[in-house]
């Protein structure tokens, strides 16, 4: 199983695909569109369990995530910072601790409406 972790934004988003160990085999920004989410993801055969924070912009990237992964779990936001409060935060890091956190079983769930609603 891989864990990925995405700080999306509506240009660009941060992404970190890591391995049940909890090593990072891939971190890079990409442009926030379908293209660039499956050239970033596309090429793993392995299982892949994705997470996002709900944001302004985590719709479209939600969707996209899950053409590709096996399962995508929204994060509350206010819940994640409680559990992960930095003193340095960036998007880098942001994508990182939601991929450690993610692996952790750790996630606070807020509810994903399907496309359809």
């Amino acid at each position: 199983m891989l864990y990925v972790g995405v700080d999306a934004h509506s240009k660009t988003s941060w992404i970190t695909v890591m391995d049940e160990k909890g090593k990072i085999l891939k971190r890079e920004q990409i442009t926030s569109c379908r293209q660039d989410v499956r050239r970033s993801l596309g090429r793993y055969r392995q299982p892949i369990k994705a997470v996002v924070e709900a944001s302004y912009s985590w719709g479209p990237i939600y969707d996209w995530l899950d053409e590709i992964s096996d399962d995508v779990i929204l994060a509350h936001p206010g819940k994640v910072r409680a559990i992960a409060e930095a003193r340095i935060k960036t998007d880098k890091i942001d994508s990182e601790t939601l991929a450690h956190l993610l692996r952790a079983d750790l996630i606070p769930e807020a509810y994903a409406p399907s496309k359809d609603i």
